[in-house]
């Protein structure tokens, strides 16, 4: 029968472990919940995203199924400190945009296919959008919450999305737990903030809407900024936008961390997938 002596060692390290899996769990709630954090006029929150390098890109084909050419060549990319919204705009939030339009808002309320994606709750992501709206929207927020707020560039979304990590999605390797997809989502999307966020706090990159970026289309990253900006320089007229994140009805591979994919920016073009993620510089 063993001695309180000798069960004295036992304790102690069944403490030091549970003592260590606290500070651990701790710290991982830290690490995804620590950058500063503001919340605007109409309910949307901003996160404060440090300045840092990352590498951009796919290194080869090899590295996950499913890439394509447009991920290459990887390049390093040097980003500053700038805002990028917690989730996704919400219809409830869209719809405040749509409310200060008067007779023309009430019109897009009431129009078929708008109602048709947007039918999920207010706390799910606007979707059905045209750049157009996409523009028209930040505008008016402009106008009425402080200015500043624009779509981030393409760097800026990767970035955010990879959050310090190379997972093949935004905030690991488990789709399932981070987003909706067309495996798991039912072809409709979801509140937000319902899955897991990545290690910045952000929800839904991977998955639920498609999100516009400022970055012209081009074919692959050959010339590519490395400091973070937009590349719209031989492109004036931005006939086709990037936009990234997956949705709710494309399959899993869509909502990589690498992969990119564009849509048309004329305008009264609308794409039932695509909605908003807001970017802000202060």
């Amino acid at each position: 029968m063993p001695t309180a002596k000798s069960r004295t060692p036992v304790v102690v390290l069944v403490c030091i472990l549970l003592s260590a899996l606290i500070f651990s769990l701790a710290a991982c709630n830290s690490r995804k919940s620590s950058l500063p954090e503001t919340t605007n006029s109409i309910g949307i929150t901003m996160v404060a995203i440090p300045a840092g390098s990352f590498t951009m890109g796919s290194a080869s084909v090899s590295d996950h199924t499913g890439q394509w050419n447009n991920e290459f060549p990887n390049h390093t990319v040097a980003v500053q400190t700038f805002q990028i919204s917690k989730t996704e705009v919400t219809v409830g939030q869209f719809k405040k945009f749509l409310a200060s339009k008067g007779r023309d808002g009430l019109k897009r309320l009431q129009n078929t296919n708008f109602l048709k994606f947007n039918s999920f709750g207010d706390d799910a992501p606007v979707v059905n959008l045209s750049f157009t709206d996409v523009r028209d929207f930040i505008e008016w927020l402009n106008s009425v919450d402080g200015g500043g707020y624009r779509l981030p560039t393409e760097a800026e979304w990767e970035y955010a999305c990879r959050a310090g990590g190379n997972d093949t999605y935004c905030g690991g390797n488990d789709i399932d737990s981070l987003g909706w997809h067309a495996g798991n989502s039912g072809d409709k999307t979801h509140p937000v903030a319902q899955k897991e966020p990545n290690a910045f706090g952000l929800y839904d990159m991977s998955g639920n809407a498609a999100e516009w970026v400022e970055d012209c289309w081009h074919s692959n990253y050959k010339d590519a900024p490395t400091d973070g900006s937009a590349w719209t320089t031989d492109d004036p007229e931005c006939k086709f936008s990037v936009v990234r994140g997956g949705w709710s009805q494309a399959l899993a591979g869509a909502a990589r961390a690498g992969y990119r994919y564009y849509m048309g920016t004329w305008p009264y073009h609308y794409y039932e997938e695509t909605g908003i993620r807001l970017a802000r510089t202060r």
